[in-house]
């Protein structure tokens, strides 16, 4: 999936647990099948996943979650608690983690018995995060894939990856819907962000979202980013439910339609078919094909 990807499978796993978690040795362990670019996940028994970087930025990343899901306990939706975390060693140069496994299935629309009302419980948990105590947080910038940032920050690689992909977008229209998120800046202070909310770091059980996993990404920023999943996730109904019951002002969502732009096109300049190699991450590139449809852009 990566140039550069740091290998695991489940004999790494094991070997990992019976050194370092000697207590855990014996208990089965089973991949997780995840379109998810930064870390492999295996179950660990019935209460337990092992995350383990897939590169290097990840696992910088899941030492910053270890310090900031205490501090967001009090939003709505489940996080996935951290239970412990092991630092690099020969047998794995790169820290890892173990947390609390949240029973569920990635939250695709056919996962969710009301997107609409999906849609309202993604709106609500975003309001709380929002309003969590933002003091010392970690800013949005490099450490974060720069998610929250000022959109013009990302303008280079974003009218790149737009040229890259004019073969089968429309990329006229992908220009003027990036100048006119370009056009409404974030002038409020920096609030809590998640920076990723796509279908496989949110879960479903019993047709309702239930969790919001995977806070590599999390960082206080511009909180439009957050709201891009009316394009990158949900459908026409949960999508007109989420904005209703969000209630922001409409520059955030000019923002937000950049950030799902942004989003879309960078996955696939890296991660699509090209005549050289094959697709890297179908799920990945499906969902961004799909948001562009979204925006009116295919």
């Amino acid at each position: 999936m990566q140039d550069a990807e740091i290998r695991s499978n489940v004999a790494l796993a094991h070997a990992l647990l019976d050194r370092h978690a000697p207590d855990l040795a014996g208990l089965p362990v089973c991949p997780v099948v995840s379109d998810g670019t930064d870390n492999a996940m295996y179950r660990v028994g019935d209460s337990l996943a092992m995350r383990l970087p897939r590169r290097l930025a990840a696992a910088r990343l899941l030492e910053k979650e270890a310090r900031i899901l205490p501090r967001l306990e009090r939003v709505p939706l489940t996080l996935p608690n951290p239970v412990r975390q092991f630092p690099a060693s020969a047998d794995f140069p790169y820290p890892w983690s173990l947390v609390a496994w949240i029973k569920g299935r990635t939250a695709q629309m056919d996962a969710l018995e009301n997107p609409a009302d999906a849609g309202r419980a993604l709106a609500g948990f975003l309001a709380a995060l929002r309003a969590t105590d933002a003091d010392g947080a970690p800013l949005a910038g490099a450490a974060n894939h720069r998610r929250g940032v000022p959109l013009s920050e990302l303008a280079d690689q974003t009218l790149n990856c737009i040229a890259a992909l004019a073969d089968e977008i429309d990329a006229v229209e992908a220009r003027a819907l990036w100048r006119e998120a370009l056009a409404v800046t974030f002038e409020g202070p920096p609030v809590w962000l998640h920076g990723d909310l796509k279908a496989d770091n949110l879960l479903a059980r019993d047709g309702r979202l239930v969790a919001v996993i995977d806070w590599g990404l999390a960082a206080a920023g511009d909180p439009a980013v957050d709201l891009a999943p009316a394009w990158t996730w949900l459908d026409r109904a949960g999508a007109d439910a989420f904005r209703t019951a969000t209630d922001m002002p409409e520059p955030y969502w000019q923002r937000a339609r950049g950030w799902a732009l942004y989003c879309a096109v960078i996955a696939l300049e890296y991660y699509r078919e090209t005549p050289n190699r094959p697709c890297r991450n179908p799920a990945l590139c499906a969902t961004s094909w799909a948001t562009l449809g979204r925006l009116g852009l295919r």
